[in-house]
């Protein structure tokens, strides 16, 4: 007796274990990309939060227009709207494997519901046909519109959708225990919204590089009225100096937080040391088949030497035609190399005192210009005409002064080589007469293994 109730126990708990995976069971193991989301209410609740989000969907009305269209598309399908919408409250995947074969890539949605109802409400909203197709032992629902064609399946209360009725096969098998089932191999934070996964596989295993992208993974959270991204892409490197190298360097684009920007967007990037990441970029150039037009391999190392590493732009994205103006800070005089830059040039000129090169392009009926103006300590490029560039190299405020960067001040990583910032107040306010304070905030960098760390906040 004490045997049967020591089984028992033990089915129950292997159960349990089954059904808190729930729809990662679908999912196989060398799945090329997996996109999984949880608690979906709870942090949809929690995103309304976030002050952009609550402007889009409350203030601006975007979720009851969704509301409304959903409500009403389900009553002409003869489905009741709560029968939609918990679809969307339960956990979901969306994975995907590459037919490097065919080049394209096969997809799935996995979530619990009924493929009725989703065809249904599909084929009234986009139009289409609904049919049904015998593949192998399967009855598979298929969903065709504009030369495209859904496959679905119904399976243990859930439903199945994918562009390849072999993938949706291969993900019943798996979830019947006959192939091995993916599992996230990072830790992935308990609080997290959504986690994804991509492993880039053979098509980088003939690879000549020294610095091989494999595979990457994140995740986001929101909470305290805060959108975090956070995700890290691995590279295998072949060259263990080429991993010692760029872990020693020192970038510092924090630093740029100070410079004189206006508009409601900037970046900020740092190299940290030019002439080491142009002797770096050598063998990549040779790889990617890139030709040096106008300088041998030491005039071009001698010219990186004249650069301090540190990048600046700013823009005004709210502008009815965005500009750009783009500053790369030098350490030394640039004033030996303009001959040579500028033999391409349309046209040269001087403008107060400055060098400038005039790049024309022609579109259609259309042509624009890029100015090139050359300062004893930077290169300024932009699409605006050198005297409306003075308005943001000049500008009296701070691009840590802009919008609400300030407040994500306790974010900002110590050695991130690239920083940007929109200040989404300023560009809602512009576009839409609405008072808003919100931002995101970009920022990138190599991790303790010299892998590419990035992370995107919203708030």
């Amino acid at each position: 007796m004490k045997k049967l109730y020591a089984m028992m126990f033990v089915v129950v708990i292997l159960s349990s274990l089954v059904l808190a995976n729930g729809v990662m069971n679908f999912v196989p193991a060398n799945a090329n990309f997996v996109l999984k989301f949880k608690n979906n209410a709870q942090n949809y609740d929690s995103l309304k939060k976030v002050e952009v989000f609550s402007f889009l969907l409350n203030d601006l009305g975007i979720e009851n227009l969704i509301q409304s269209s959903v409500s009403q598309t389900a009553v002409s399908i003869g489905t009741k709207p709560s029968q939609i919408w918990n679809m969307t409250e339960n956990d979901f995947v969306i994975f995907a494997s590459l037919d490097t074969q065919n080049l394209q890539s096969n997809v799935e949605i996995a979530l619990k519901g009924k493929s009725k109802i989703l065809l249904d409400l599909l084929s009234s909203l986009v139009g289409g046909n609904v049919g049904s197709e015998k593949i192998g032992t399967y009855t598979m629902k298929t969903f065709e519109t504009n030369g495209v064609t859904i496959y679905a399946l119904d399976h243990d209360g859930y439903v199945l959708l994918s562009n390849s009725p072999h993938l949706l096969t291969r993900s019943i098998q798996t979830y019947d225990g006959k192939y091995s089932s993916f599992t996230f191999s990072k830790k992935i934070p308990s609080d997290s919204w959504f986690s994804f996964y991509t492993k880039l596989g053979n098509l980088t295993e003939n690879s000549t590089l020294d610095m091989i992208p494999t595979s990457g993974y994140g995740y986001a959270q929101v909470k305290n009225g805060e959108l975090m991204v956070t995700g890290i892409s691995n590279f295998e490197y072949k060259d263990v100096n080429l991993k010692k190298r760029l872990l020693s360097f020192n970038p510092n684009a924090k630093s740029l937080q100070t410079m004189p920007s206006t508009g409601n967007f900037w970046l900020g990037a740092d190299v940290a040391d030019p002439v080491e990441f142009y002797d770096l970029m050598q063998k990549y150039a040779k790889d990617f088949g890139l030709k040096k037009e106008k300088f041998s391999l030491k005039e071009g190392k001698e010219l990186a030497e004249h650069f301090s590493g540190k990048l600046f732009m700013d823009m005004d994205l709210s502008s009815q035609e965005p500009s750009f103006v783009v500053r790369i800070y030098l350490s030394k005089d640039l004033s030996e190399y303009i001959p040579t830059l500028s033999k391409d040039a349309s046209a040269t000129f001087t403008w107060n005192g400055h060098t400038v090169l005039r790049d024309d392009t022609r579109e259609g009926t259309r042509t624009s210009h890029t100015f090139t103006i050359f300062y004893p300590d930077k290169v300024v490029i932009s699409d605006l005409e050198p005297q409306k560039v003075e308005t943001f190299i000049k500008s009296p405020s701070k691009a840590e002064e802009m919008g609400n960067f300030s407040s994500f001040e306790k974010f900002l990583w110590s050695k991130s080589f690239l920083i940007g910032y929109v200040d989404l107040g300023d560009l809602i306010k512009s576009l839409l007469q609405y008072p808003l304070t919100s931002g995101a905030l970009f920022q990138m960098k190599f991790d303790e293994d010299a892998n590419l760390k990035w992370q995107l906040l919203i708030k």
